[in-house]
């Protein structure tokens, strides 16, 4: 009777000590603040037709952009060369290249060199398909300032042909104001905003002296 017992209270003391960091673990991750995640997103001013462009009844269906499987709802940021990571708290609200293809249309549309510009999913025979690829969408943090840095690759054919009107790339980059996840987004947006400027007056000279192939 007497071994019986000290072996159960043997038992119980390696149990409780084979539990006890497991429950220290467990005080350890409650005791940690809850951090939320964060999101943010491209969205820049609404642009002003302009109203010096010449009307036309050209129809352009652009594409959503492709890009690399890193561009993804996390937010990428770059150190040096060659190093690279993850915010753990922040995100974008929808993939870059879906922000950055919607502030491209509203860019196109603004220039006025088409009647109508739409995802291509809504039109079944356009006058012209844009395509392209968004090649960089980074945070690159500098020693002394973090820089965005926005890059995209557009090519503009004439739908029933093969006939390429415009094959280039736009990049533009932005420092931000501090060092911060919520400065770098601001500075990005603004980033986005030149470069789909400059892809949207390159395509509207491209289309200048198109018509309409239906």
């Amino acid at each position: 009777m007497t071994l019986t017992i000290k072996g159960k209270t043997m038992r119980n003391r390696l149990l409780l000590i084979s539990t006890l960091p497991l429950l220290l673990a467990g005080c350890g991750f409650l005791s940690r603040p809850f951090v939320p995640v964060r999101y943010y997103s491209i969205d820049p001013p609404a642009l002003q037709r302009r109203t010096d462009a010449v009307p036309g009844g050209l129809v352009i269906a652009v594409r959503t952009l492709a890009t690399a499987p890193r561009y993804r709802d996390r937010i990428l940021y770059r150190r040096g060369e060659l190093a690279a990571g993850y915010h753990e708290n922040d995100r974008w609200i929808e993939p870059p290249a879906e922000l950055v293809t919607a502030v491209l249309r509203r860019a196109i549309e603004a220039t006025g060199a088409a009647r109508i510009v739409a995802d291509d999913r809504l039109v079944r025979r356009p006058d012209f398909v844009l395509d392209g690829r968004l090649a960089r969408f980074d945070e690159v943090q500098g020693r002394d300032a973090w820089t965005a840095e926005c890059e995209i690759e557009l090519l503009l054919k004439q739908a029933e042909d093969t006939v390429i009107l415009l094959a280039e790339r736009f990049a533009a980059r932005r420092e931000a104001r501090a060092k911060s996840t919520a400065a770098f987004a601001e500075a990005m947006n603004a980033a986005v905003t030149d470069a789909t400027a400059k892809a949207a007056d390159a395509l509207a000279k491209a289309l200048a002296d198109r018509k309409p192939s239906k």
